[in-house]
């Protein structure tokens, strides 16, 4: 009998049983897949993501091998705003979320998932979790009416029955656990982003770059391997025209939304691997946990790319969902206790505010002008550039930023550097636009 079975050995699920062993349960850990491998994925991670790898003690395996950056160069429409997350920013999340701010390190970076979750499956066994590769679940066992556990076949071919006191889903947006439980799909947002990527060698910026112009936008990120993921996406109803010719609709995106990166790439770059690509990307979110099972990660909340924000949301549900399981586990709490903590702090009106403001974002609509005032005002001023980048990244409440009372304050600003021109004509209609569209 096992404490916790976790179905899923990827970013949500590999953190999940690492983080469960090293409390001293007794934590087994499957996946179909074999490791070191790659998955579909913007592997990105965002300052909070990489402290988690630091409170967790990873963080220097993953920079011996990728590199990181302070700093994010955001591009609207040709307006060029170059910030970063704020170090108080990212204690106050801390605090907020898990009760301390230890680890907090400013730096983001993309890994590749083969690096990776390599690294997660590997400090899982360090810690004590019993991790079966290659290992296929068929069933899940139920006894009056709750999960107590799992049938699944070894990579020899042999059936196993397996059994725990809570089964974690970590296995992902197509999760086997909610689609054996029926679990529903609740506001479930059909608007979404298509997106096609690659790998480049032979030029390395900076920083990393997120252009958008129109409905169409780009971004380049250094990576492993000295290589530079370069990634192009717009409106999902965009998508059957796009596909008709992959290839050169990607580099045409490239031109016409960076000229300077599309001929960075057509000049400099040499092409690693194939065009990988995604078409659906729907939001949803479903129920959190139930009798005798749990789910973490992209398996019960799955947000467009647009924001990159998947692998760090992995870790942060990890770590509140292996807490609130450890309460229960040690006796600390009851189920429903412990259950109870983990929601409350999953599916509080910061969390809705961002998936509100995540899927607004992947409809790709046309900025409107008051919108691109928005961007202009905030040039020249560094404090709320960097929270408007910790915004965007989920570090600060979107509400926060968004309120009346701050645009107010970004518009007299503004004022003041800019020969008296207005930027906003009306913050507070200009504030309930944003308040309609993100929050409704």
């Amino acid at each position: 009998m096992y404490d916790a079975i976790v179905i899923g050995a990827r970013c949500s699920g590999a953190s999940t049983a690492m983080l469960l062993a090293r409390r001293g349960h007794r934590v087994l850990v499957v996946d179909r897949s074999s490791f070191p491998s790659d998955v579909i994925s913007t592997h990105f991670l965002w300052p909070h993501g990489m402290s988690y790898l630091n409170r967790w003690g990873l963080l220097e395996q993953v920079l011996a091998v990728t590199p990181a950056q302070t700093e994010i160069d955001v591009v609207n429409d040709g307006i060029r705003l170059t910030g970063s997350v704020p170090a108080e920013l990212l204690r106050a999340y801390f605090r907020d979320l898990h009760g301390d701010d230890s680890g907090v390190v400013r730096t983001y970076a993309s890994i590749r998932r083969s690096v990776l979750d390599q690294i997660l499956v590997q400090a899982a066994a360090k810690a004590g979790a019993e991790v079966r590769t290659n290992f296929t679940v068929r069933d899940l066992i139920v006894e009056d009416e709750r999960v107590v556990g799992i049938r699944g076949r070894t990579s020899d071919g042999q059936l196993v029955e397996e059994r725990a006191r809570i089964v974690v889903g970590a296995d992902g947006r197509n999760s086997f656990v909610a689609r054996t439980l029926k679990l529903p799909k609740f506001d479930e947002r059909p608007r979404c982003t298509f997106a096609y990527w690659s790998y480049y060698s032979g030029f390395r910026p900076e920083t990393a770059q997120l252009h958008r112009r129109g409905r169409l936008a780009c971004a380049v990120v250094p990576t492993n391997f000295e290589q530079n993921m370069v990634l192009v996406w717009g409106p999902s109803e965009w998508s059957r025209e796009f596909r008709a010719d992959v290839p050169g609709n990607y580099q045409r995106a490239l031109d016409f939304v960076s000229p300077e990166l599309g001929e960075l790439v057509r000049a400099q770059g040499t092409r690693e691997e194939r065009i990988y690509g995604t078409l659906d990307q729907a939001a949803f979110l479903r129920p959190l946990h139930g009798p005798g099972w749990v789910l973490v990660g992209d398996a019960e909340s799955f947000k467009d790319q647009c924001t990159a924000i998947g692998m760090t949301h992995a870790f942060r549900d990890a770590e509140l969902a292996s807490a609130a399981l450890d309460r229960w586990l040690s006796g600390g709490a009851t189920i429903d206790e412990a259950m109870a903590s983990y929601e409350g702090r999953r599916r509080g009106q910061d969390a809705a505010a961002y998936y509100d403001y995540v899927c607004t974002l992947a409809e790709m609509r046309p900025y409107r002008h008051d919108e691109l005032q928005l961007f202009v005002a905030l040039r020249g001023n560094q404090q709320e550039i960097d929270r408007f980048i910790a915004t965007h990244a989920d570090v600060a409440p979107v509400s926060e930023f968004f309120q009346a009372s701050n645009l107010f304050l970004l518009n007299d600003a503004a004022k003041e550097t800019s020969a008296g021109y207005p930027i906003f004509e009306d913050f507070a209609a200009t504030s309930r636009m944003y308040q309609q569209n993100l929050f409704a």
